[in-house]
């Protein structure tokens, strides 16, 4: 009797046993056969076209770096959505990571510095926030600091650096959103100390 469930379920296993061994067409074969699911999966989760592409992307990236693995697979539809899932939990853990992140530099200045978990955060953001300075040209650190640590205005800033408002302006927003990349591309390589409390209130 004819079981198309088996036969798909044979045809799966026979891809996998290649792609296990490093047959890049077996690989292509797969992948056009099921990033379609997979893309909707993710994005009945994510809701954003660009994310749930990078996350699909990923999930293939990871499934073609495990493939030495694959002969203990015994459902491809069952192991790339626990893939995909895996991979979607992480996005969302890294957003809301990131979130709290910068909720915490953003309140950072409204209230003080009193214990020592507190001064150690305070410590390690301030080398986090200088090493970002440096990283900016000359001219964006020079608005960013009058700006900031001097507390001048911009029309301050303009004179002093003669230069025009609008050129102030320019700097710091490209400053900030430099010092702001910099900031995120470091979160994990700095992590303080109530960062690591948000952490594990969130994903325990």
């Amino acid at each position: 009797m004819f079981q198309p469930g088996k036969q798909n379920a044979d045809e799966d296993n026979l891809l996998l046993a290649q792609v296990a061994v490093g047959n890049e067409q077996a690989f292509n074969q797969i992948y056009h056969k099921t990033n379609k699911n997979i893309y909707n999966a993710v994005m009945a989760y994510v809701k954003n076209e660009h994310t749930a592409i990078e996350l699909v992307q990923q999930v293939y990236i990871k499934f073609w770096n495990n493939r030495k693995k694959l002969k203990d697979v015994r459902s491809l539809k069952d192991y790339l959505f626990i893939i995909a899932r895996n991979l979607t939990l992480d996005h969302f853990k890294k957003v809301t990571i990131e979130t709290a992140f910068f909720a915490e530099l953003t309140s950072r200045e409204n209230y003080p510095v009193n214990s020592i978990d507190e001064r150690i955060e305070q410590i390690e953001y301030d080398k986090l926030l200088m090493n970002a300075l440096q990283q900016l040209p000359p001219q964006q650190r020079e608005a960013w600091l009058l700006v900031n640590e001097h507390e001048l205005s911009y029309a301050e800033v303009a004179v002093k650096m003669n230069i025009s408002k609008l050129t102030v302006k320019r700097h710091l927003e490209l400053g900030r959103k430099s010092v702001r990349g910099y900031l995120k591309s470091h979160i994990y390589t700095i992590v303080t100390v109530p960062f690591v409390v948000i952490s594990t209130i969130f994903f325990r």
